[in-house]
């Protein structure tokens, strides 16, 4: 006789383990892309404080998608890409 297995709800998303979305994925990041682990993970911590002081600045964080977040070289990317729009509006103020 099978006995119904214990773990009938393994693999619904609950509120503490929600599924995985589209937009997590863009976030999500490979460790293979990076030369290790570490790396990975200090480019989590370094990335995670870009994006709290740009939000702090008024900048929301879907702001930088189209520039590869979760990929090597987004604060510099990132940060180019603010350097020209402050750039831009200097010359526009003048």
């Amino acid at each position: 006789m099978q006995v119904p297995n214990k773990d009938d709800e393994y693999g619904v998303p609950d509120d503490e383990s929600p599924e995985i979305t589209e937009e997590d994925m863009v976030w999500a990041v490979r460790a293979r892309d990076f030369p290790s682990f570490r790396a990975s993970h200090d480019f989590l911590i370094d990335r995670t404080a870009f994006l709290l002081a740009a939000e702090a600045a008024g900048i929301p964080k879907e702001a930088f998608l189209n520039l590869s977040p979760n990929k090597p070289g987004f604060i510099e990317r990132a940060t180019a890409a603010v350097e020209q729009i402050a750039r831009a509006g200097r010359h526009a103020a003048e």
